[in-house]
């Protein structure tokens, strides 16, 4: 929404954002002009006005800058409060003397007195300003009497109960309990009309508080009567926003994609379908003047929302929104901060669209209340709107943009644990190779271990029978019978020699022996190491098929999943696509019932207001015409007179006229008119009438009051007339018969 700042400045936005209107802004407040004028007759036909709507439609905007100009315009001043509930806060009434003197200094109006101990309704009967001014007292954002008040014992117990009681004697003009007794005993002593209401109020809040405000109407009645519901804008309330506030920098075109971009239907011509929030078209609109500015100022070229379109817009604000309510979240509640996950961010994904990408309702449950300083921050920014302890999106828009969001995280999560599977199996495979490894060099190690020990018992038992052949040689020998001191003489004796052969020949069967089970036991080690070689071989074989099993599986599975990721995609296209057009179709349907019903009430309403206006105001004009028909003869048959024969006068009955009428009350009732023409120069703004197609008109629109009708050339042609009549109709009646009518209408 505009600010105050001269529009087609080169270093000064033209919008708002977040903030509200001030009443200072007024000529730079757009689109509301209907809602403007709606409320302030409310305003000013009743004692009590609520006005209620959702948060962000612009409630204290369309106060400050559209009602409270309108007001003052009328005598009217208007106090804007809002009330404070800390615990250092004065009491609710003290805080709203304190506005009222501060506004009556602010505007230079001279008074008796300002509002010190007595009620707010003695002070507004006796102080003499209110004579011609009427005191309009404004609680803006006013459902925090029931929140934050009620949070608040001394609130709660002792200062609500005295407010509703100031407050009701005000609207419902009833004499405060402790003055009665003063006013039924001294009556001739009170200085000041008591029974003339003298100040109006006007409750603005949150429209789901409406319940709430509805406990108190047994306190105050007057709350159940005038009520109105502000709406978000539609797209023609955009278009002129934009248009209005750029007003030169800007061409149709232009305004009319921006208009563009607070819509999921493309081309929706209608602009009176949609529904645009005030408070994100003013966000985006401040981010299109912010980079219009940057880029050296001028107009809003197609070059640049090329450069900045609807999705770029929308996303930087939605994650501005979100980093600050992600910090706030972190700050207040200790929450572990992790550098790839926005708890912010994962909740709105989860909790506020369906599955097919729709914004929905959000019942806030236990364990959700660690999010609150969250929720808190992306209300205040106007993108959560909460409702009985249940959140909402404020705006269909941002929804596309959390879906692309959402399976995006699915998606990476999704591939994630791909990832984590592929490389569980590999390292499966990796283990299982190497105990194969591993089993097969231990088995290789001990076979040639036990190969060694072989080749050593062979190589020993080689000596061994080295030796013993050796010795035989010596023995077959032929003994030498040169004898010396290096040549001893063998011993001759038989018996030892025979005993030597023995020796030698068991010697070498035990050789022998030993040369067999070493020979065995070599074959038997060489075939236990074959059969394990074997072993390993097939486990390694078996390994290597395993591991060319998974690998094939896996290349599978990526084939599968990257046919069913497509497949899914195409699916959920399809059904998105669907899903959209029926919740478009829906959301038009819905659209148009509120409108509809909008409509019919805003219709109801007029119609009241008009009768309101009629009935209270006389002055003003009844929108129609009197038509008078005079009859020849009466009863059953009627025959009405078809020429000029009558003269008939219309005179209102008030101020000078009605001394006159009463002092010459006799020519009324003569037949002729000489007399009555007589009187007629002493007589003001009379009409006579004219004759046509059997019927008498007055040439001016009556207004409304009290008049003397005069027919000259009939007998007693002389009546009242009270306009407007209830029943639209009026009979003379002579001797019980009908001789005039008069009928009320657009004539």
């Amino acid at each position: 929404m505009p600010s105050t700042y001269t529009i087609g400045q080169a270093n000064e936005s033209s919008f708002l954002g977040l903030q509200s209107y001030t009443e200072a802004q007024s000529n730079l407040f757009f689109g509301r002009n209907t809602e403007i004028d709606t409320l302030t007759t409310l305003v000013g036909l009743n004692t009590l006005t609520i006005i209620f709507g959702r948060s962000g439609t612009g409630k204290t905007s369309l106060l400050n800058a559209g009602v409270f100009p309108r007001l003052r315009k009328s005598y009217c001043l208007p106090f804007r409060i809002r009330l404070e509930f800390n615990d250092n806060s004065p009491d609710l009434v003290t805080q709203i003397k304190k506005v009222l003197k501060e506004e009556i200094d602010k505007y230079g109006f001279k008074v008796g007195s300002y509002p010190t101990s007595e009620t707010l309704w003695e002070y507004f009967h006796k102080e003499p300003l209110w004579k011609t001014v009427t005191p309009i007292i404004v609680f803006d954002q006013f459902e925090e009497i029931f929140t934050l008040a009620k949070a608040n014992p001394r609130f709660a117990s002792v200062e609500l109960p005295l407010f509703w009681e100031e407050l009701s004697n005000v609207i419902e003009n009833n004499i405060p309990e402790k003055l009665k007794e003063e006013f039924l005993h001294q009556k001739e002593k009170v200085e000041f009309n008591y029974k003339k209401q003298k100040a109006k109020v006007v409750f603005s809040f949150r429209e789901e508080y409406l319940p709430e405000f509805e406990t108190i109407a047994s306190r105050i009645p007057s709350l159940k009567y005038s009520r109105f519901r502000l709406l978000p804008m539609n797209g023609n309330q955009a278009y002129e926003v934009i248009t209005k506030t750029w007003k030169e920098d800007i061409n149709s075109s232009e305004a009319k994609q921006i208009v563009s971009y607070f819509t999921n239907e493309p081309g929706l011509d209608d602009y009176f379908l949609m529904t645009v929030e005030p408070s994100l078209l003013s966000q985006v609109c401040a981010y299109i003047d912010k980079e219009r500015i940057e880029n050296g100022g001028g107009k809003i070229s197609a070059e640049l929302l090329k450069k900045y379109p609807k999705d770029r817009i929308l996303r930087t604000i939605y994650e501005e929104a979100v980093i600050a309510a992600n910090e706030k979240l972190v700050t207040e509640q200790n929450y572990e901060k992790k550098r790839s996950v926005n708890p912010v961010k994962k909740f709105l994904e989860e909790k506020l669209i369906t599955s097919e990408g729709y914004r929905t309702r959000y019942n806030l449950g236990g364990d959700d209340e660690i999010f609150r300083p969250a929720i808190n921050v992306l209300t205040s920014r106007y993108f959560l709107r909460e409702d009985d302890n249940a959140i909402e999106l404020t705006h269909d828009v941002v929804a596309p943009i959390i879906k692309t969001d959402r399976e995006k995280r699915r998606k990476d999560i999704a591939f994630a644990k791909l990832r984590k599977r592929v490389a569980a199996i590999a390292g499966l495979l990796i283990l299982l190779g190497l105990g194969a490894l591993a089993f097969f060099t231990n088995e290789t190690n001990h076979a040639y271990n036990k190969l060694n020990d072989l080749k050593q018992e062979i190589k020993d038992s080689t000596t061994s029978l080295s030796n013993l052949t050796t010795s035989i040689k010596k023995l077959r020998e032929p003994k030498s019978s040169k004898q010396g001191p290096g040549n001893p003489v063998p011993s001759t004796d038989p018996n030892e020699e025979v005993q030597f052969w023995k020796d030698s020949v068991r010697m070498l069967g035990i050789l022998n022996t030993r040369l067999n089970d070493s020979v065995g036991l070599f074959k038997n080690n060489i075939r236990d190491l074959n059969v394990r070689i074997g072993n390993i071989s097939r486990i390694q074989t078996e390994n290597a098929a395993e591991l060319q099993t998974a690998n094939d599986q896996l290349v599978i599975l990526r084939r599968q999943a990257r046919a069913d990721s497509g497949q899914i995609t195409s699916l959920n296209k399809t059904i998105a696509d669907l899903n959209n057009a029926l919740g478009l179709s829906n959301e038009k349907i819905r659209r148009l019932r509120d409108s509809v019903t909008y409509y019919m009430n805003m219709n109801k309403k007029l119609n009241e207001t008009i009768q309101d206006l009629i009935n209270k105001n006389p002055g003003n004009a009844f929108p129609g015409n009197l038509r008078i028909q005079v009859y020849d003869q009466s009863g059953k048959t009627k025959i009405p007179i078809t020429k000029d024969t009558f003269l008939v006068y219309i005179i209102p009955n008030s101020g000078v006229n009605a001394d006159v009428i009463e002092k010459n009350k006799t020519i009324l009732f003569t037949k002729d008119c000489g007399g009555f023409n007589d009187l007629l120069p002493k007589l003001n703004s009379w009409q006579k009438a004219y004759f046509k197609d059997g019927y008498y008109y007055f040439p001016t629109l009556i207004q409304n009051g009290k008049y003397k009708i005069k027919i000259c050339n009939i007998l007693d042609g002389y009546f009242n007339l009270q306009m407007p009549s209830p029943s639209g109709e009026v009979y003379w009646k002579q001797n019980q018969k009908e001789k005039i009518a008069i009928k009320l209408g657009k004539f």
